[in-house]
């Protein structure tokens, strides 16, 4: 399904569009929220969005090396959640994820990003990070992305529908293969317009978003950032924004991706390749 207005292309945009679009995040965000609400003892999708945008990527990425936290399961745990409820809800992953040792899973997730830090490869260390149960590419690349906010970024639907679809939303096989091509489109804008991992997720987020709202409330969000009043948001690396954060509706039909990557047995439970 296409969007139902033009959307902005990646390839044509400048940074003042750019900024306009980042600048219009946390109003796309209360939005979409509105669709939903968080149930009682849940954190709010605002909470989730700061922890995700902000205080993760402080303890996890902005820091010296030898000051930095190890990620956990908890937090592992904890970004799971903001991207079911950012996005789409998978009723599967949540269990598989908390199905690892906890053990387990800080020391290879410390494997990982020791690695990562020691000069290994983005694929490389993705590899490694879907050797835990629940974990395909998709959610790997958040947990690394926490770490190294600037460069890398998540996999999310709305920013390979943007950069790789041309903002058309098409089935995804959520594989190794397409993150590369994602993170090949998203380099080439970060490097043509200086700006970070973070927020081209960001202004993806907007455009796709922002053609599921109400002509007037897209139309009201827009109208209230002009290029003029814009400031440039901050990424990882010069100091990182705290956002709100919505999801989409958890009553979609469920399907599976490759993020559900392994039952307690170890079988896979999708036929698609994990990445």
């Amino acid at each position: 399904m296409t969007p139902k207005t033009a959307a902005p292309s990646p390839e044509s945009m400048d940074l003042d569009e750019f900024h306009r679009l980042l600048n219009c995040y946390p109003d796309v965000l209360d939005a979409a929220a509105q669709t939903k609400d968080a149930k009682p003892g849940q954190r709010s999708l605002q909470e989730l969005d700061a922890y995700r945008y902000s205080e993760a990527v402080q303890q996890f990425g902005s820091q010296p090396h030898d000051k930095l936290m190890g990620m956990e399961l908890q937090h592992v745990q904890l970004l799971v959640e903001w991207k079911l409820r950012h996005g789409k809800f998978r009723p599967m992953l949540m269990k598989l994820v908390s199905s690892n040792d906890a053990s387990s899973a800080s020391q290879t997730i410390k494997e990982a990003i020791d690695a990562y830090r020691g000069g290994a490869d983005v694929p490389s260390t993705i590899g490694t990070l879907t050797k835990l149960k629940g974990i395909g590419p998709a959610t790997a690349s958040l947990l690394l992305a926490v770490h190294d906010a600037r460069r890398v970024i998540f996999f999310s639907d709305e920013a390979f529908y943007w950069l790789c679809c041309n903002a058309t939303k098409t089935a995804m096989k959520y594989n190794t293969k397409e993150y590369d091509t994602l993170r090949s489109k998203a380099q080439t804008l970060m490097d043509r317009l200086s700006v970070g991992a973070m927020d081209v997720e960001k202004v993806a987020y907007v455009v796709m978003k922002q053609a599921d709202l109400a002509p007037a409330e897209a139309g009201a969000t827009a109208k209230d950032s002009s290029p003029a009043e814009t400031k440039p948001a901050a990424t990882a690396g010069s100091g990182t924004s705290t956002s709100t954060s919505t999801s989409s509706s958890a009553k979609r039909k469920p399907r599976s991706d490759g993020d559900v990557a392994r039952g307690q047995s170890g079988t896979r439970r999708s036929k698609r390749a994990r990445a």
